[in-house]
């Protein structure tokens, strides 16, 4: 087997109201994170981090912002399709 390694980033505005949910869990807090799908700034640093170790693009490429069927979309979904 050959080992392979992703490098994976990702990072959104903090924002007045909304979820702040970081690694699939909502952390209590009076800020979240701007973002078309949930701004799951962990799951998508480790999402990209997956499709790059496997040399299949971004996060942005497979879940585009301007696809309106992402939309609040939960990023364990994003994270569950690079798996």
């Amino acid at each position: 087997m050959t080992p392979r390694v992703g490098i994976g980033y990702d990072s959104h505005r903090f924002t007045e109201g909304g979820a702040l949910i970081l690694g699939g869990v909502e952390v209590p807090h009076s800020h979240g994170l701007e973002g078309h799908s949930d701004a799951d700034v962990a799951l998508h640093a480790l999402t990209d981090a997956i499709l790059g170790a496997i040399g299949d693009g971004d996060i942005g490429q497979h879940f585009p912002p301007s696809d309106p069927r992402w939309r609040g979309a939960a990023s364990v979904l994003f994270l569950a399709d690079a798996v």
